[in-house]
């Protein structure tokens, strides 16, 4: 009775699982000018706020790096943020690439190794273009309930990110599209 009393237990602890969207709207960005900044796997310190480093650490999964630097599944990248005021790592994960689609303008990743909390957590990031003008990324996560978190908590968390990394990203890609434009003027 006990076995199967446990057995029940992790069953219903397997079956609860974490899900959540968050978008964020870029509304002077095309799709294609923002897709190459969320594209870069291995620069996520660059857009979403609390990350200080977002580095390759395997490009395919296999540990040689024989793929001339190419992003594609299998890759992992280690992230880290820093105790306030210091350089010591506070909270870190490794994260495999594991779907890369160019086209759908579309990648997906999982944790692997994480000082944070999460058990599985399997996520997808997609940029969508807006009928009007601009675009969208949509932020699309499944995990395991992480102890001291709600699922509500997590959503409000990436949300707020996400946020500040459109507006990062949409600066980024004006800049680039002014540099661009600076350039055929020279011309």
């Amino acid at each position: 009775m006990e076995n199967e009393t446990a057995a029940a237990h992790e069953q219903e602890q397997e079956q609860e699982q974490w899900q959540g969207t968050v978008e964020a709207r870029l509304p002077s960005t095309p799709a294609a000018a923002a897709w190459p900044h969320v594209a870069d796997f291995f620069a996520l310190h660059r857009y979403l706020p609390g990350i200080d480093v977002c580095e390759r650490v395997e490009s395919n999964g296999d540990g040689k790096d024989d793929d001339g630097g190419v992003v594609r599944p299998g890759c992992v990248r280690y992230c880290a943020a820093f105790a306030p005021g210091t350089e010591e790592v506070a909270t870190w994960a490794r994260e495999e690439l594991v779907e890369f689609d160019a086209g759908e303008r579309r990648l997906a990743y999982a944790i692997v190794a994480n000082n944070m909390g999460f058990g599985r957590y399997v996520a997808s990031m997609t940029v969508l273009e807006e009928e009007a003008s601009g675009c969208r990324l949509v932020w699309v996560f499944e995990c395991e309930p992480m102890q001291g978190w709600s699922c509500d908590k997590l959503v409000e968390y990436l949300d707020a990110g996400l946020k500040v990394m459109a507006a990062r990203i949409e600066e980024a890609a004006a800049v680039a599209t002014g540099a661009i434009a600076a350039g055929a003027v020279a011309a």
